[in-house]
């Protein structure tokens, strides 16, 4: 299944385009970005039923910056393998903090169970909100 489930219901990934019946390359890869998207702005017991779903309250891992990078690139790496079984080889980096400023930025480099790479950048945004873009390869793909 290429679609995660919550695009089937909806019709739609999260900017709005529909999804097709029978998804190609590029539309695995939107989705997986929709759901990471999801997933990071998710905060662990938001949910009854899963209540490891998400990630730890940001806002206690900005007030430890620099210190807590690391715990926090941990975080999304466990709430990757355990909640988009889509990737595999995941590694999850952070960048250093700006003085002055209030950005995370985490790089997300995975295989998809094709063998195909993909990288994904996400900046948690003051307020612990994250933004996921797909990175594009050099070459152009």
């Amino acid at each position: 299944m290429q679609h995660a489930l919550f695009e089937v219901l909806a019709g739609t990934y999260a900017n709005g385009r529909q999804i097709e019946p029978f998804p190609g390359e590029q539309d695995l890869s939107t989705s997986i970005q929709d759901h990471l998207t999801r997933l990071l702005n998710a905060r662990q017991g938001s949910l009854v039923h899963m209540p490891d779903y998400g990630l730890p309250d940001i806002a206690q891992l900005y007030q430890s910056l620099p210190y807590s990078l690391d715990d926090l690139a941990a975080a999304i790496k466990q709430s990757i393998l355990k909640y988009e079984p889509r990737l595999t080889n995941v590694q999850v980096s952070h960048r250093p903090v700006n003085k002055g400023d209030s950005v995370i930025h985490i790089d997300i480099n995975a295989r998809l169970v094709n063998g195909q790479e993909v990288q994904f950048e996400t900046r948690f945004l003051s307020g612990g909100y994250a933004r996921v873009q797909a990175r594009r390869r050099a070459g152009g793909r």
